[in-house]
């Protein structure tokens, strides 16, 4: 090998090794980790906000440089201000960038002007930890130390395995005196820091051990001091506040009421029957935001784990929900549901609200424990049926039909109106329609397919089974709507309180028909007559425009089926398809829930990036729905195999870095 050789190789090996290291350097998160954990806080904000100028829309990355942004003038805070400005509009639905724009003032000594963009934060969401981290540091730069400790203790309830959660309580508590109580939420950080083996345990543990030991200082020189007599009589003097509250309250005398109990707050803030009688009454005087703040604090005051912990959340869930809140009713229904889990009342409440987000995972998780709880709960068999129907991938579907004889055997491609016969029978089979069908028909040969699963017989309608459900179900609905003095002009023009037809042209009983005739034997009038209009909703006429506006920006609406699949085949959790840059839209009318994909080339809405998702319901639409289900590429050339990754790795898109 000649020495021309020799160097050349020595070259390519310094220049394969060089690119190796740049391709494994940590991104500038990671990096600002590792410093903030051996104990440089400041540098680990330096590197943070100099990787926010090269990645504004790193949320991730922006997140911890609010995180670490000090409580005082700052010259990172302008990075943070400017990443959360060039953001608002693009993510408008992301509670981050408020949050970051919260900081940012917050720590420039604007504090008041903080305090609407904080709010914003948790308005977006009320189920996540910093916005309630950051609307309480806000509050006490404010100089509202009450509000401040408040809005930290509610966090925590939110992120209770959460050591920074506990830290910031710590720190309030600590600020406003609360010694005892600051130690205990320190220790409970210190805690759960050792059972966590992420970067920022050991950061965090260096800040917990530090308000121990000043914690330990206060305690020790206040009891140096000589302690200041509690005033006379404050026991009797709250007692008989109370007394008058009570009195003026079962008056019905509201406002006298309230200012009183304002006044019995002053003398004592812990005591939470007094919180719990008066949030109520806020409620009932129409200070609806009011009430659900005291709901609040009268759970706080119980603790996480208490009955009463979990009525008082359900009330301010109810609160929400007039308010039109979905969010912040889906948040307080959680935590009932935590405060006692054996609440079938918390339980059928938070199942409600996560379907209203389309959260349909969640939702059966929810209706298993009503189940369990409950066994005979139909409502919530039914809906869980009718999920899984939901979940059920195209091949299965297919197997489904194919047992009943309901569809050509040899088909091997599923077209959507196979996909709604099929949620057309197994409604039909969760309603008893085998039963039916059996009282109905003897015999039922060829009508009923009976299958040996395990241990036990299961029972199905066939294709020929279901259309003879249909037909006498249709008769039997004409027979109770003429019951209803309706003539028989007006029975086959009637609609349910939705708008859909109950019977079609050929005067058979629709799928909506039928449960509008289930819920009429029940008692509960669901249909409408030709002359009354469908009662249009907020949230459905919202909806309408909504839906009209998407359509003209180049959205097409995908089935709910499709939707499901289109999550699993890009591994992308929901948030992240309808935040930028994928920009799907989930819009819901109170009754049902669509599902919208911009798909137009050249359209306001495309870009290079949503443009793939096209491409993946189009497969889709093709018959071609199957999941990869390996984690590794092909080996090529003697090298081992590598990892592959899906459209979105580790809830985040994934560019190749």
């Amino acid at each position: 090998m000649t020495n021309k050789d020799i160097l050349l190789q020595a070259a390519l090996a310094s220049f394969l090794c060089s690119a190796a290291a740049s391709a494994e350097a940590p991104d500038a998160l990671t990096r600002a980790r590792e410093t903030a954990a051996r104990g440089s806080e400041a540098k680990a904000l330096a590197i943070a906000a100099e990787g926010l100028k090269a990645s504004p829309s790193d949320r991730a990355l922006f997140l911890y440089t609010v995180e670490l942004l000090p409580e005082a003038p700052s010259k990172h805070a302008a990075a943070v201000a400017a990443a959360a400005h060039g953001m608002l509009d693009k993510a408008s639905e992301d509670y981050a960038w408020p949050l970051g724009l919260c900081k940012a003032l917050r720590v420039s000594g604007r504090a008041q002007e903080a305090l609407s963009n904080c709010r914003k934060a948790m308005q977006l969401d009320p189920t996540a930890y910093p916005p309630y981290r950051e609307l309480g540091l806000t509050y006490a730069a404010a100089g509202n130390s009450r509000k401040a400790a408040e809005t930290i203790e509610q966090g925590v309830e939110i992120a209770s395995s959460s050591y920074q959660a506990h830290y910031q309580l710590a720190r309030v508590r600590e600020n406003n005196g609360d010694l005892s109580r600051a130690r205990r939420s320190y220790e409970a950080a210190l805690s759960l820091t050792r059972r966590s083996r992420d970067l920022d345990a050991e950061y965090y543990g260096a800040l917990i051990k530090a308000g121990l030991r000043r914690v330990e200082s206060k305690t020790a020189a206040a009891k140096d001091k000589p302690r200041e007599p509690e005033p006379p009589g404050k026991k009797q003097l709250y007692a008989s506040c109370v007394a008058k509250f009570r009195e003026e309250a079962g008056k019905d005398n509201l406002l006298n009421a309230i200012d009183i109990s304002a006044g019995c707050i002053k003398i004592s803030r812990s005591d939470p029957e007094l919180a719990a009688e008066r949030a109520p009454l806020l409620v009932r005087s129409g200070k609806y935001e009011e009430g659900i703040k005291e709901y609040g604090r009268a759970a706080s005051l119980y603790g996480p784990k208490n009955k009463k912990t979990a009525f008082l959340r359900i009330k301010a869930a109810e609160t929400c929900a007039k308010l039109g809140d979905a969010k912040g009713a889906m948040a307080q229904y959680r935590l009932a549901a935590e405060a006692d889990p054996s609440d079938l009342n918390a339980l059928k409440g938070l199942a409600d609200s996560l379907e209203a987000r389309s959260l349909f995972k969640e939702a059966m998780d929810t209706y298993e424990k009503i189940l369990k709880l409950e066994p005979a709960n139909e409502k919530a068999k039914t809906r869980l049926e009718e999920l899984r129907m939901g979940f059920l991938p195209n091949d299965r579907i297919l197997e489904e039909l194919r047992l009943r004889n309901a569809i050509d055997a040899q088909k091997t491609v599923l077209q959507p109106e196979d996909i709604k016969l099929f949620k057309a029978i197994r409604a039909a089979e969760i309603n008893d329609g085998v039963d039916y069908v059996r009282e109905k028909m003897l015999p039922a040969k060829g009508l009923i397919i009976e299958k040996r699963e395990a241990a036990s017989i299961r029972f199905y309608l066939s294709g020929a089974g279901y259309k003879a459900y249909l037909f006498h179900a249709t008769r039997d609905a004409i027979r109770f709507f003429e019951k209803q003095k309706i003539g028989m002009r007006e029975i086959f023009k009637l609609r349910d309180t939705a708008g859909a037809d109950i019977f079609d042209k050929a005067g058979q009983i629709t799928p909506e028909g039928l449960q509008a005739w289930q819920k009429g034997k029940a008692g509960t009038k669901t249909w409408l007559m030709p002359y009354e209009s469908v009662p249009e909703s907020p949230a459905a006429v919202k909806a309408n425009k909504d839906l009209a506006e998407a359509q003209g920006m180049g959205y097409r609406e995908l089935s709910e089926p499709e939707y499901i699949w289109l999550l699993k085949a890009t591994n992308c959790p929901e948030d992240v398809m309808q935040a930028d840059p994928l920009k799907m839209k989930v819009i819901n009318d109170g009754a049902r829930v669509r599902f919208l994909l911009c798909s137009v080339e050249n359209s306001a809405c495309m870009n290079p990036i949503n443009l793939k998702l096209v491409s993946y319901i189009a497969s889709y639409r093709d018959g071609d729905d199957k999941l990869s289900q390996t984690n590794t590429s092909t080996a090529f050339f003697g090298t081992g195999a590598v990892k592959k990754y899906r459209f979105c790795e580790n809830g985040r898109l994934w560019d190749g870095k």
